[in-house]
């Protein structure tokens, strides 16, 4: 699916994603890599209300906690998921 097709999505809450929608991966995953902090944005809110991560996400997060170009709330914000994420998953 078109990742334009799938961002829409992030504007609103995940609580409000609905089963014939796209799956919460894929919507997250087309946010992340969104050349947009906005959609960027989004999709870390997703995870924070509890959207489901992978290895997938948990790249594309540390690309974007190394990436100049976004700004510092939101590669702290990715950084925090991709540490709780490590920690859940019991690896360092």
């Amino acid at each position: 699916m078109d990742p334009r097709a799938l961002v829409v999505y992030l504007e609103s809450p995940y609580s409000e994603q609905r089963c014939d929608q796209p799956t919460a991966h894929e919507i997250v995953l087309a946010g992340l890599q969104a050349p947009s902090e906005y959609w960027v944005g989004l999709a870390v809110s997703w995870l924070e209300q509890g959207a489901p991560a992978n290895n997938d996400i948990i790249q594309e997060l540390n690309s974007i906690v190394n990436n100049k170009y976004f700004s510092q709330r939101v590669r702290h914000h990715s950084f925090a998921l991709v540490k709780k994420w490590y920690r859940a998953n019991g690896t360092a």
